[in-house]
């Protein structure tokens, strides 16, 4: 048994008929690939599911089977209580499930798995393993607590989102537990080649054009030992407001500097509302920078948000908390 909580769990899922999962604010792979991988495994149980979302999918998950059961809803409207069960993942509270702090907690048993450090434990049952390398890893192991087989449409889902968070095994979460996880999953039809094809080699046009304006923009904080990029709402929209691009444009390059100990990706996505992908070299733990912004997430890979100000100020907000919190 790989988690004193898997039996409790299962208890729940048992006893329910009509369940309830989520994909957090602008998923990412491991939220839709640990969405898509319960699902599965939770109707070869028997039980009526349903995905939800408060954001769009964007076009590169549509290789995962069933990926078009997931709905956009507004979850200030939502009807929780036609469910006997929420199953909620990859999410650190209830604001980041909805996509917005005016949601009251939902008056049906909650259940939260995680691996992100800064979870707030909101459930009913809460399942959080702050080292795994990401979420479809935990699930891999609670799928087996319970003696489920998995098939090639779940290892695939599950594939995807430990690819994903793991950067290909290129981040400093991914164990010999996960390259073993991996290799299993392959052994039982994942298909890696779609995955990874999907997620890094199939761009817009205008994504790669996008990347080059945060090339563009980026300094260097020779003091401080960390880079930084921000982008304005006018580029961000000039682009096609790519959504992903944020986090995506964090992992490949605010980790890539000689010298830099961490970097920030700055993005004007909203009416005074700057998004911030936080990313640091192994030994370096950037969560509690984004938690300064309210944010959080892992020691290497974290997210925040700044509002109410406008884009230079809010962006000289950041270099200011930034550079104080390097001195330390």
């Amino acid at each position: 048994m790989n988690y004193r909580e898997s039996s409790k769990i299962l208890k729940e899922i048992n006893k329910s008929e009509k369940i309830l999962l989520n994909c957090h604010k602008g998923p990412d792979p491991d939220s839709i690939g640990s969405a898509l991988a319960l699902y599965e495994v939770l109707k070869g149980m028997g039980k009526s599911v349903d995905i939800v979302c408060p954001t769009t999918i964007n076009y590169e998950f549509d290789f995962l089977k069933s990926i078009k059961k997931i709905k956009k809803v507004d979850f200030r409207s939502f009807h929780f209580k036609k469910y006997d069960l929420f199953i909620i993942q990859d999410t650190t509270g209830l604001d980041r499930v909805t996509g917005s702090k005016d949601v009251k907690r939902p008056e049906i048993p909650m259940i939260v798995i995680d691996h992100h450090i800064t979870n707030e434990k909101f459930g009913d049952i809460n399942l959080v393993v702050g080292n795994s390398s990401s979420n479809a890893e935990i699930l891999y192991n609670l799928i087996n607590d319970w003696g489920v087989e998995i098939n090639s449409d779940i290892a695939t889902a599950l594939l995807t989102g430990i690819l994903g968070d793991s950067g290909v095994f290129r981040f400093p979460g991914t164990t010999s537990q996960t390259l073993k996880i991996g290799a299993e999953l392959m052994e039982k039809g994942a298909n890696k080649n779609a995955i990874v094809s999907s997620l890094y080699f199939d761009d817009e046009f205008n994504t790669l054009k996008y990347y080059g304006e945060v090339l563009k923009a980026m300094e260097f904080d020779k003091k401080g030992k960390f880079i930084w990029s921000a982008i304005p709402h006018d580029l961000y929209k000039k682009y096609g407001k790519p959504i992903e691009a944020r986090s995506a444009a964090a992992g490949t390059f605010a980790q890539s500097v000689r010298g830099a100990n961490f970097g920030l990706i700055m993005v004007e996505d909203g009416d005074q509302r700057l998004s911030i992908s936080l990313r640091s070299k192994p030994g370096y733990d950037i969560s509690k920078l984004a938690a300064k912004f309210g944010g959080g997430g892992h020691a290497n890979s974290s997210g925040a948000k700044v509002e109410g100000l406008d884009f230079e100020k809010a962006v000289s907000k950041v270099l200011k908390v930034a550079r104080k919190f390097a001195k330390k």
